[in-house]
């Protein structure tokens, strides 16, 4: 992690909150909206997070798939309706299962996949639990801090309006009366985030979070309209599920862009189920970027790990072109683009980690950093080539190929729109 000069709170503050988050996400009942950690001692496979009694199978004509939902029923599991019949709107064959408490998940899956050939093994899975925290799967690195205000860019209404799906924290009410840039562009859909502000008056971890993404959006791409999606909380949660019906129904919307600057780690870093299953049904041409991840690693970060998916890694500019230090990097990363201290749109409030007694005014506009303020620049830049190239895949590629390659780094893209120092 780079900190930046004014930041207020020291690495080992953060780290120190980050771990009693995370405890706190992990302990409690085992319902379906319940969070665990997987066990350090599965068989070769890394910490994920995962829903403690959800379990997702692929819904395939075969017999192994009737199989695996026979036993499933045997041992008390009962199918989703409500979400199975979401997956069914969308044409995914996806089937999720809500277990007994007494049933553990990892192991359940372990069981199965021990068993099964190589192509029926990856019909189960757990609902992998993706975040938007740092350390743990994913999201911005460090805390924002408050940043001068800037001039937001109006459309102009004969311009081509390319849309962009931001797939994120829900907005804010407040958003829109801070940010008339935003008003202009923005496409809601669902229900207003609600706890941006917490109980005590001080903001969420990650309220405020799609609003950052939007302001990058609109600086980068000042014609493109924004469909903002609730899929993250305000504390930076959800899963594959969720994502994946989203991702489904954007492409049905005819949206062609669409930003996830959200991830996580999958046991055996095998893709998360719903995710793949919508991948392989979405129309070619419809381009998703998603952030490479944020905790230093080269271990596969999904969904940016998919080879359909445009991952973009954070880079640091400070000091001249270096991969930032919190970054995930590897094979599967295919561009770099700013990630330190970007500046963008937040919102007003005060900011402090919990049990801290320093803490931060903010007042509409915010400096932070990660791969998730990253990708939406990419994002953004193929919404801006839409227009000429004529298709998503099209855009895609043409926007690649103007990466300019940084020895020891990779390939790089910095949009020319004043988002860092």
């Amino acid at each position: 992690m780079h900190p930046a000069d004014d930041e207020i709170f020291s690495p080992a503050q953060l780290e120190s909150w980050r771990e009693k988050r995370h405890a706190e996400f992990c302990l409690g009942g085992g319902g379906t909206s319940a969070i665990r950690h997987s066990k350090p001692s599965a068989q070769g496979s890394g910490r994920y997070l995962y829903r403690p009694r959800q379990v997702l199978v692929e819904a395939v004509e075969s017999q192994e798939s009737t199989q695996i939902a026979n036993e499933l029923n045997r041992r008390g599991g009962t199918p989703a309706e409500e979400v199975n019949s979401h997956f069914d709107e969308v044409n995914l064959p996806v089937r999720s299962f809500t277990m007994p408490d007494e049933v553990d998940i990892q192991d359940l899956v372990t069981e199965f996949r021990q068993r099964e050939d190589d192509h029926a093994r990856l019909n189960i899975a757990p609902n992998h639990v993706f975040s938007g925290e740092q350390i743990y799967h994913g999201g911005p690195s460090g805390e924002p801090r408050s940043a001068e205000k800037f001039d937001e860019p109006a459309m102009s209404p004969d311009a081509p309006a390319p849309i962009i799906a931001v797939l994120d924290t829900a907005y804010d009410p407040d958003a829109l009366e801070l940010h008339q840039g935003l008003a202009d562009r923005l496409d809601i859909q669902g229900c207003a985030a609600g706890d941006a502000v917490l109980p005590d008056g001080f903001l969420a971890a990650e309220g405020g979070h799609g609003t950052f993404i939007d302001g990058i959006i609109m600086r980068v791409a000042p014609q493109a309209r924004i469909r903002q999606v609730g899929v993250l909380t305000a504390a930076g949660l959800t899963d594959d599920q969720t994502v994946a019906l989203e991702l489904a129904r954007a492409a049905r919307a005819g949206i062609q862009v669409i930003n996830l600057s959200l991830g996580g780690y999958t046991s055996h870093d095998e893709p998360p189920l719903a995710m793949a299953l919508t991948l392989t049904h979405l129309p070619e041409d419809v381009a998703i970027v998603a952030a490479a991840g944020n905790s230093s690693s080269e271990r596969p970060f999904w969904p940016g790990a998919f080879k359909r998916v445009v991952s973009v890694g954070a880079l640091d500019t400070r000091s001249g072109e270096n991969r930032a230090s919190f970054s995930n990097h590897g094979w599967w990363v295919d561009v770099y683009a700013p990630g330190v201290r970007i500046r963008s749109t937040y919102l007003d409030g005060k900011w402090k980690l919990p049990g801290e007694t320093t803490q931060r005014v903010m007042d509409g506009y915010a400096y932070w950093s990660g791969t998730s303020f990253a990708a939406p620049q990419v994002a953004a830049m193929i919404a801006n080539q839409i227009p000429a190239a004529g298709s998503a895949r099209q855009a895609v590629l043409q926007v690649l190929a103007q990466a300019r390659w940084v020895p020891g780094l990779g390939p790089v893209l910095i949009p020319d729109a004043g988002l860092t120092d």
